[in-house]
């Protein structure tokens, strides 16, 4: 259900804290010889909350915040949400790091992000609905992540790939990939259309399927917004298709003189839905 994600493996962990050392080394910046660096924070709003298509249950204004901080090639941040799983309310902190190099017209990734959920109780599974649990797993998730992306005159294209050794609530290896092309419009608009799929070892647990969406965005006055629409194909249970509005406020913290707007933030590059992630009951 929560479509390419993972648990709290120990490599998982391991690996993303090393990561996430290794980019705070390199990015940290060293006085006034230091590489560009930029530290931002941002605070957002959208009318309901979406992961991968899969929205929450009803009209719930889904927030977020997050904090982050790039230097030459690397990226580092902490993303936080309140969610409800399972009727429990805990806050959501995904942290992040990336390596993204360019090479000739193209620019990668590669990197991973680790999900958390703070005191949060195992994920369970009934599948019979007798009142007997027949799996259970942590919530703590991990993932892989490599991009590449190739910038044009009036728009670019963004392929991703994100991997887990095992999904959400201790379920088997699960994958997502996913493409979106961004057209630049009139007047500083633009439009952008994304199509994924979600894909699953094990299939008791979770159903492969596709997820699309459309949309347009635009920044005025300090502000990011968007208005877009949202569906997907081939999971059972509840519609997802939904029409959802956007908007967030970022405000740099820090920066050095020459820092300049070659990363896109998480606001604008979409690593994740900035929606209610995981509100599912």
């Amino acid at each position: 259900m929560f479509g390419g994600t993972v648990k709290r493996s120990r490599s998982g962990a391991r690996f993303c804290v090393l990561l996430a050392l290794a980019a705070a080394a390199a990015i940290a910046p060293r006085g006034a010889s230091a590489a560009d660096f930029e530290l931002t924070a941002a605070v957002g709003l959208d009318t309901n909350g979406t992961f991968r298509g899969s929205k929450s249950s009803g009209f719930r204004p889904a927030s977020h915040a997050y904090v982050e901080l790039v230097r030459g090639e690397m990226l580092a941040g902490v993303f936080a949400n309140p969610v409800k799983i399972q009727g429990e309310n805990r806050a959501l902190l995904l942290t992040y790091a990336s390596w993204k190099p360019s090479a000739r017209k193209f620019d990668l990734e590669v990197g991973g992000r680790y999900y958390a959920f703070p005191a949060s109780s195992e994920f369970t599974y009934d599948f019979d609905r007798d009142g007997v649990v027949d799996h259970s797993g942590r919530k703590g998730l991990f993932e892989a992540v490599v991009g590449v992306r190739r910038k044009f005159k009036r728009g670019r294209l963004h392929l991703r790939g994100f991997y887990t050794p095992d999904n959400f609530a201790e379920t088997g290896p699960a994958w997502y990939l996913n493409g979106e092309a961004r057209v630049a419009l009139v007047h500083g608009f633009e439009t952008r259309a994304a199509v994924g799929y979600s894909g699953f070892a094990e299939q008791r647990f979770n159903e492969n399927y596709v997820d699309y969406r459309i949309g347009i965005n635009k920044s005025a006055l300090g502000f990011d917004m968007y208005v877009r629409y949202s569906d997907t194909a081939g999971l059972s249970g509840a519609d997802n298709s939904a029409i959802i509005f956007g908007v967030e406020r970022s405000f740099t913290l820090a920066a050095s003189p020459g820092a300049d707007d070659r990363f896109e933030k998480i606001r604008n590059d979409w690593l994740i839905d900035k929606s209610l992630l995981g509100v599912f009951h």
